[in-house]
């Protein structure tokens, strides 16, 4: 295992997370790091087609993201 810096307020967010979303979070971490020469900018199209597969809608992402 690795560590990350993150700040204090993300390490709480993602210690809150249920456990399938610790491994997406992983699995999206280990996609982006295995696929070096893909930038950040295809890195999340492919975001954003999965999250799209999923259902996540932009209203659903906007409620997710919002600090409500």
């Amino acid at each position: 295992m690795i560590t990350l810096p993150i700040s204090s307020e993300m390490e709480k967010l993602i210690e809150q997370l249920p456990e399938n979303e610790k491994k997406t979070l992983s699995l999206l971490i280990q996609a982006f790091v295995s696929r070096p020469k893909r930038t950040m900018s295809q890195v999340m199209d492919s975001m954003a087609n999965y999250a799209k597969k999923e259902g996540l809608d932009k209203d659903k992402l906007d409620d997710l993201l919002s600090d409500e």
